[in-house]
């Protein structure tokens, strides 16, 4: 898994021999499985070549966790082989995207006053701080899972970390190289996951044969996807519905300050319809669909039937936001994204709301349906990956060549890379 300490360490230790050209992104969702095959060069070029998407069994998925490994894998199998069949290549590495109520994101801060102010800043005071702002984000992610599960001592492990900010004396820098000072504060971002939905996909990877290359939060890899000039200075919500769970992430100061998620999203309103209308899930999912395309002459009593699990969606988004800001300003730009976001009437109900009478906002905030077509960074070279439902997948192929840098690039630059996007 990478973390800061392995780009410390792997920069330092680097070896040339090391050739990455192709890499899998496997996006295991609730509805669907996802798999792209990036290509990608030393100047981080990237292009899509191949994507492959199979729908899920019902009961491989519960909260955005891996429920049925046998069948996740053969799903998994199944998308991978359509992707690299257009791709026309075999890779042998793959990175996996993680979501769920139980991945943990929060930003830590430490100081640290250095005893000689007027020696240049040196790779072990990074070390150390790193070091302790996973030990106290370790200890803040236990406690999140006690107060979520009720259970103690739950193992949970470190999947991304990313250098938010770095001060000296008060000051913001931006690449620590050549500066001196006395007052050394470091804030990291880290995102911790429970040891059982990483060890899933840890399987699941050496089952389909592939080296495992890196664990992705998916709203961590949104959130970095989007990091342009404006979310740098001004910030940005991210809200990803997809089929078992809603993921948000908070953008603020130039970095990404935090994520939560809850277990509400596109396959509860599946469900609603599948009960009141006596449907099997499949036929219910079809009829969600026809709704939302604007397929059904007749739509108010579904209408009347998703008001409450809409209303519900929108006050869990809320209490996140909240949970979120922390009593501080939250950024005006908040982007939907996700399948489950395509549900006819849900962007204007969160338009309609409210928000910013009760949340910290300055005024109303602009809300703007995220497509595939915004994640920039990445060439879609066979035009597949378009709508709100292909940001996670296409984000996550961005995000897979970036694991590369802690081989390629020097530590300063693989920092201000992080403060900076």
């Amino acid at each position: 898994m990478l973390n800061i300490l392995s780009i410390l360490n792997n920069v330092f230790n680097k070896s040339d021999s090391e050739d990455y050209q192709y890499r899998i992104a496997l996006d295991i969702g609730t509805e669907y499985v996802k798999a792209v095959v990036v290509k990608f060069d030393e100047q981080y070029i990237c292009e899509i070549i191949g994507y492959g998407r199979v729908q899920q069994s019902y009961s491989n998925m519960d909260g955005g966790a891996v429920s049925n490994i046998e069948d996740v894998i053969k799903k998994s199998y199944e998308a991978i082989e359509e992707a690299t069949e257009m791709a026309e290549v075999e890779p042998e590495e793959i990175v996996i995207g993680i979501a769920g109520e139980f991945v943990k994101g929060d930003v830590t801060t430490l100081n640290h006053k250095r005893l000689f102010s007027k020696r240049k800043l040196k790779r072990k005071e990074l070390d150390n701080l790193a070091q302790e702002t996973q030990k106290k984000a370790l200890n803040q992610a236990r406690e999140e899972l006690l107060a979520d599960t009720g259970l103690d001592n739950v193992k949970v492990q470190l999947i991304n970390s990313s250098i938010v900010e770095i001060k000296l004396d008060g000051y913001k820098i931006t690449n620590p190289e050549e500066f001196q000072g006395k007052n050394l504060e470091l804030t990291a971002f880290n995102t911790f996951a429970p040891l059982v939905h990483i060890g899933a996909l840890e399987t699941i990877a050496d089952r389909l044969g592939y080296k495992l290359v890196g664990i992705i939060a998916e709203p961590f890899a949104i959130a970095k996807s989007i990091m342009s000039n404006e979310a740098y200075e001004f910030g940005a919500i991210v809200i990803d519905i997809g089929g078992g769970t809603t993921d948000i992430a908070l953008i603020r100061n130039g970095g990404i300050e935090g994520t939560k998620m809850f277990s509400l999203a596109g396959r509860a309103f599946t469900k609603t319809l599948a009960r009141e209308f006596n449907l099997s899930l499949q036929k219910a999912e079809e009829l969600k669909i026809a709704y939302s395309t604007g397929k059904l002459n007749e739509t108010e009593e579904i209408d009347k039937l998703l008001k409450s699990d809409l209303n519900l969606l929108y006050e869990g988004i809320e209490v996140a936001l909240d949970k979120l800001a922390q009593s501080e300003a939250l950024p005006q730009k908040i982007y939907l994204c996700g399948g489950g976001s395509s549900l006819n009437g849900l962007f204007d109900g969160i338009q309609k709301r409210r928000m910013y009478e009760n949340l910290p906002f300055f005024r109303k905030p602009d809300i703007k349906l995220l497509s595939a077509e915004d994640i920039t960074g990445v060439k879609d070279r066979i035009g597949r990956l378009t709508g709100a439902e292909n940001v996670t997948p296409k984000s996550l192929a961005l995000q897979a060549t970036m694991i590369q840098e802690v081989y390629e690039r020097n530590i300063w630059d693989k920092l201000s890379v992080n403060i900076g996007r």
